[in-house]
Formats: C-alpha cells, sequence, structure tokens
C-alpha cells in the first residue's frame, strides 16, 4: 500500500504526463490492444460457432455422439472466450 506522500506524488506525475504529454498519457491509461490476445478471442468465437454448426448436424441425423461434441464445442469456445480471455481484457 502506498503511503499518502507516494499517492500524492504519483497523481503530480499523472497530471504532469497529461498537461505535457498527452498522447502518452492517453496511451498508458488505455493501451492498444494485444495482437496475441485478439486473435485468440477470435479463434474461441470459431470454435464455438464451429460447435454450434456440429449440435445442429448431430440432431438433423439424430445422432447423440455429433451433438455431444457440437455441446462440448460450443460451451469449451465460449468459456475460453469468456472465462479465460477476459483475464488479460
Amino acid at each position: 500500500m502506498l503511503s499518502r506522500y507516494e499517492r500524492r506524488r504519483l497523481q503530480e506525475i499523472e497530471r504532469w504526463f497529461e498537461e505535457n504529454d498527452p498522447r502518452f498519457a492517453e496511451l498508458v491509461k488505455h493501451p492498444p490492444p494485444d495482437r496475441a490476445t485478439s486473435r485468440r478471442r477470435w479463434a474461441a468465437i470459431v470454435v464455438a460457432l464451429l460447435g454450434a454448426l456440429v449440435f445442429l448436424t448431430g440432431l438433423l441425423a439424430a445422432s447423440p455422439g455429433v451433438i455431444f461434441v457440437g455441446i462440448s464445442l460450443g460451451v469449451g469456445g465460449l468459456a475460453v472466450r469468456y472465462l479465460l480471455l477476459n483475464a488479460h481484457p
């Protein structure tokens, strides 16, 4: 935990950067998204959509095994997207 003096100094430094280098201050506050994380998010979405497609195919074919695989892919893709990848926004 920072002391009151340290917090005040950090706020002064932050204000200085906002006044003298606003682009840098904005970049520190809101960094650009990481490319690798973005690709992983899209891959998780694609896996979830593939799972939905496999699930529907299993329903049409009345195949419990294909339905199970579709549900597994869909739930797995959504879990990766929302549980694991949201830890690093």
